[in-house]
């Protein structure tokens, strides 16, 4: 069994409502699905797609609202070129008008999401430029947009 999970906060945009009916199957399932990115303590900014399932009537929530997410995850070994896929399995939204000039100071001051993983090493750890940081990368999967989708991160520890 292996698993990747991302917990945070993440700023949301373009979002639309979507119906699914998955193959050999006449029920349909609702879904909102949002635009939004994957901020990393180095400053890079990868692409990310947030699927929150909907009952059939749900609202879309509003550009740059900011929600606090837990989400299964599909990280592509081709990131950027790939966006992340993220299955929330909790969401809750930061209170207010995402467009009030102090919407942002209710946000908590937590900009980086945590990367949660299980799954196998699939290289020999290296040894980083700096002499004492060890990177490697963990493949693991989990169901995510109806099918079961690999990911495969570089895990750097110091």
């Amino acid at each position: 069994m292996s698993s990747t999970i991302i917990v945070g906060f993440f700023a949301l945009a373009g979002g639309e409502h979507v119906k699914t009916v998955k193959a050999n199957s006449l029920t349909a399932t609702y879904h909102c699905v949002y635009n939004t990115v994957i901020q990393c303590t180095s400053g890079v900014l990868f692409p990310a797609s947030l699927r929150v399932y909907s009952p059939y009537k749900d609202m879309v929530l509003p550009d740059d609202m900011v929600v606090f997410v837990i989400a299964k995850a599909s990280i592509p070994a081709s990131v950027p070129e790939q966006t992340i896929l993220l299955e929330a399995m909790w969401v809750v939204a930061v209170p207010g008008d995402p467009t009030s000039e102090t919407y942002e100071a209710s946000v908590p001051d937590f900009p980086y999401p945590v990367v949660i993983g299980l799954g196998s090493v699939s290289s020999q750890p290296r040894v980083l430029s700096d002499g004492t940081s060890r990177a490697f990368t963990v493949l693991s999967s989990d169901y995510v947009r109806d099918s079961r989708l690999e990911s495969s991160v570089r895990w750097v520890f110091f």
